[in-house]
C-alpha cells in the first residue's frame, strides 16, 4: 500500500515524458526504416496519447490522496508518524510557509493600498480593520525558526483559496475571529 501511495505521489508528468521519448524513438526508427504516412505515425501517436492518459490518471489519484490527507489533517491528526506524514511535511515546509506568507502580504498590501479593482472579489473596506491580524499571521509563517502545525497551515491555505467558506470572499463569519483562530492553530501542541 505504501509503495502504491509513493508511486502515485511521484511526478505525474513522468509517464508523459517516458512515452514521449519512446514515441520519438519509434518515430525516428520508423522514418529511418522507410515508413511514411499513417504507418509512420500510428504507434508513436498512440504512445504519446497513452502517456497523457496515464498522467491524467496519476493527477486524479494524487488529488484524491491529497484531499483525503487534508481532511485527516484538518481534523487535527498531524502526527509525523501518521500515514499522511508526507503531506504534513509538504504543508509545514519552508517553501509552503514562504509562499503563503507572500500571498498574505500581497493581500495585506492590496487591502491597505488598493490600486484599481481587485482581480479577486474581496471587500477591501471590511478587511482593512483586520490588517494587524494579517500581519501577525504573515510574520508567524515567515518565522521558520518556530515550527507550525500542519492543520494551521492548511487553514491558512483554505482561507486564501476557498471562495465558498473563507470570510475573505464574503462567506459569513467574523474575519478577526477566523484570523486569531488560525494564529492559535499554527501553534504546535505537544
Amino acid at each position: 500500500m505504501l509503495a502504491a501511495q509513493k508511486s502515485r505521489r511521484s511526478a505525474p508528468w513522468l509517464p508523459v515524458l517516458t512515452c514521449e521519448i519512446a514515441a520519438a524513438t519509434l518515430f525516428a526508427a520508423g522514418r529511418a526504416g522507410g515508413l511514411h504516412g499513417t504507418m509512420l505515425l500510428v504507434t508513436p501517436l498512440s504512445l504519446a496519447i497513452l502517456g497523457c492518459f496515464i498522467a491524467v490518471d496519476r493527477w486524479s489519484d494524487r488529488y484524491k490522496l491529497r484531499s483525503s490527507a487534508d481532511a485527516w489533517i484538518a481534523r487535527g491528526y498531524d502526527s509525523a508518524r501518521s500515514r499522511y506524514a508526507w503531506r504534513i511535511e509538504e504543508l509545514t515546509s519552508r517553501r509552503e510557509r514562504k509562499a503563503l506568507a507572500r500571498s498574505l502580504r500581497s493581500l495585506s498590501n492590496h487591502v491597505a493600498h488598493p490600486v484599481g479593482p481587485s482581480p479577486v472579489p474581496i471587500d477591501v473596506v471590511a478587511l482593512r480593520p483586520c490588517l494587524p491580524f494579517f500581519e501577525q499571521l504573515t510574520e508567524r509563517l515567515e518565522d521558520v525558526s518556530r515550527p507550525v502545525s500542519a492543520s494551521g497551515v492548511l487553514g491558512v491555505e483554505r482561507l486564501l483559496t476557498d471562495g465558498a467558506t473563507s470570510p475573505l470572499y464574503g462567506a459569513p463569519g467574523d474575519t478577526r475571529l477566523v484570523l486569531t483562530d488560525l494564529l492559535d492553530r499554527l501553534e504546535v501542541r505537544r
